[in-house]
């Protein structure tokens, strides 16, 4: 069964987390409780957490968020819910991650590690498809999947388009949209002046190139955010033709002040 640790000296979610009476039949221990950061930090070094939900003072969770970002990097983070509903459903969908994360690969190379980063990948694709509601929603999923990109400042959107009529996908690439999304992450994927760039093929064949600033990194301005990812667009295009055959081309721009100004009713 799964181990959960929450961390919160607020009588109310103490009191939501306590009114849940079936963990067991929800794949959980019954969860540890803290009411500080130093009592959490102290807990994951002894005991083992597959999941952490804290709400605590400012104080107390810039030092628990330092240490689960220096020490902690894949444990995903859940909502600290007020009602056992809440708590509940957020124990439900973390269960459904832990459920693809630990599952037993076949290949020894691909981990715990990897999942995870597969199902962040999916999440954007979802993000950049339309398919995510609200800002709640885009915030509380980054967290429980542990991104490193900043949901809070400017990021970029860069549309790419292959010539009117191109059959590469069903024609010459025969793979499927999902492996051309692999390949393209190979030529597109990298971390460049403190920005994450990302590219996702959606299920319509379009495809895209997010770039976001890295959370803790120095903020770029946003004509020079443009400039850099404009430029790493043309190289990896340039790189994709070569190697893939595909003929690529920058269709469109944007710079939205966050990257929940993608999710649907935004």
């Amino acid at each position: 069964m799964y181990k959960l640790l929450l961390a919160t000296d607020r009588p109310e979610i103490m009191n939501a987390f306590g009114a849940v009476s079936s963990w067991e039949s929800l794949g959980f221990k019954a969860p540890r409780m803290v009411s500080s950061a130093q009592g959490a930090i102290d807990s994951l070094k002894r005991h083992h957490a597959d999941g952490i939900a804290y709400a605590l003072s400012d104080r107390d969770e810039k030092l628990l968020g330092a240490c689960l970002a220096e020490d902690y990097p894949l444990l995903p983070i859940f909502e600290a819910g007020r009602t056992q509903a809440e708590v509940v459903n957020a124990v439900c969908e973390l269960r459904t991650l832990l459920n693809r994360t630990h599952a037993d690969f076949s290949n020894d190379s691909f981990g715990e590690a990897d999942m995870m980063q597969l199902c962040r990948h999916e999440f954007f694709r979802a993000l950049l498809g339309g398919k995510i509601a609200g800002k709640d929603e885009v915030v509380r999923r980054m967290r429980l999947l542990r991104s490193r990109m900043d949901p809070a400042r400017p990021c970029v959107v860069v549309e790419l388009a292959m010539p009117e009529g191109d059959s590469y996908l069903k024609g010459r690439w025969h793979y499927g949209s999902e492996r051309l999304e692999v390949a393209l992450r190979n030529f597109f994927g990298v971390e460049l002046s403190g920005m994450r760039m990302l590219a996702s093929v959606l299920p319509d064949e379009r495809i895209f190139l997010l770039a976001c600033p890295m959370l803790g990194e120095a903020s770029e301005q946003e004509d020079s955010m443009t400039g850099l990812v404009s430029a790493h667009a043309q190289e990896c295009i340039g790189l994709v033709s070569e190697y893939l055959g595909l003929s690529l081309s920058i269709a469109s721009i944007r710079v939205l002040p966050n990257l929940p100004s993608l999710a649907v009713g935004e």
